[in-house]
C-alpha cells in the first residue's frame, strides 16, 4: 500500500497540526498567566505546551522519517 496520498497520511497530517495548533494555543495561555501573577498556572500550560510539542514530534517523524 502506498502511504504517500493514503488516508494514513492525511490522518498523520490532521494530528500533526492539531496537537502544533493545541501547544501554541497553551503557549500563549501560559503567557497571558505569567504576565497576569499566576505562576503556577502558567507552569501547568507550559508543561502541557512541551508535552503537545513531544506529540506533534511524534507525528512529524513518522510523517517525514516513516520511524
Amino acid at each position: 500500500m502506498e502511504f504517500k496520498g493514503s488516508r494514513t497520511e492525511k490522518n498523520l497530517e490532521a494530528a500533526f497540526s492539531g496537537e502544533s495548533k493545541a501547544r501554541n494555543k497553551y503557549t500563549y495561555y501560559a503567557s497571558k498567566a505569567k504576565k497576569e501573577g499566576y505562576e503556577q498556572i502558567a507552569a501547568i500550560f507550559e508543561e502541557t505546551a512541551n508535552n503537545e510539542k513531544e506529540h506533534a514530534k511524534l507525528w512529524f517523524k513518522l510523517l517525514h522519517d516513516g520511524s
